[in-house]
């Protein structure tokens, strides 16, 4: 079994051309709405649950989606509030955050989340402090280490698979990456998705597959909004907001069909998993 997850923010949350500019996020046309509905049609049709980490300023301003989610079955985890990186906040900082998500999405669902995802995966070898956190808040998992390295974020030298924090009752679950030539390389989500071709990815998850470990997928629904552009991107933001969303819905309707997918809360720890 492998776990489908999605990042539920609005396509100027996370550019980070805009991601700062809070103050103009009401004044920019929300798509977040259709964007989702979207998304949970194609879910419908292909009988896959997902984990949805949700932003708490999406779930403040539209509580009717979250409720649609829930009833379509899939699970509500937190995503932050304002989709900052953890790694540019303080410890304070960051635990008054997740509070203000977890009230977001509790005063809709009446759960307390499971699970947390920090927007750009920003949890990595400087911030062990935020596990710490997210135990102390309640959490059962967490899904914010990129066992890779990019432009933006990453954390190389964490373990692939999933693992238990040690000294804490929180487990970790990696982004999915493959190794090659001594590396660990993006294979199966977001704008790495997008950008390769499908026969890499399913090859990809496949092999983590066959090591008996969960594949962990992300997207986000902008990602299959193809009638959405905005000009003041940055060059790279045109490559990794935009490139390849026209191929997007044929590469999921094709790994649904191959692989098996579920919420993170559904998948099952390795017992033998060295933690960090």
């Amino acid at each position: 079994m492998n776990a489908f997850s999605v990042d539920l923010e609005d396509w100027f949350q996370g550019l980070t051309s805009t991601n700062k500019q809070t103050d103009r996020w009401l004044e920019l046309e929300s798509r977040v709405v259709d964007a989702t509905r979207f998304l949970l049609k194609l879910l419908g049709e292909f009988d896959v649950s997902a984990t949805f980490f949700t932003l708490g300023h999406v779930a403040d301003y539209h509580p009717a989606l979250i409720e649609e989610i829930v009833d379509a079955g899939h699970e509500i985890a937190v995503h932050g509030y304002w989709h900052r990186f953890v790694s540019q906040m303080t410890r304070d900082e960051f635990a008054a955050e997740l509070d203000l998500a977890t009230k977001a999405v509790y005063q809709i669902t009446g759960e307390r989340p499971l699970g947390h995802r920090a927007p750009y995966f920003s949890i990595n070898a400087g911030t062990p402090w935020a596990f710490d956190v997210l135990a102390s808040r309640g959490f059962e998992y967490d899904s914010s280490v990129f066992p890779t390295r990019n432009m933006l974020y990453g954390y190389p030298d964490a373990p692939r698979f999933p693992y238990r924090i040690d000294g804490l009752n929180l487990v970790e679950y990696p982004a999915t990456t493959v190794r090659f030539a001594g590396r660990s390389w993006p294979v199966a989500g977001g704008f790495y998705t997008r950008a390769l071709p499908y026969e890499l990815i399913s090859r990809g998850i496949r092999q983590v597959n066959q090591q008996n470990q969960p594949a962990v997928m992300y997207v986000h629904p902008w990602e299959l909004d193809t009638g959405q552009s905005y000009s003041q991107v940055t060059f790279r933001e045109r490559i990794t907001h935009y490139y390849g969303r026209g191929h997007l819905q044929a590469k999921l309707e094709k790994l649904f069909t191959e692989f098996r997918f579920a919420p993170l809360r559904d998948l099952t720890v390795p017992k033998a998993v060295a933690g960090i």
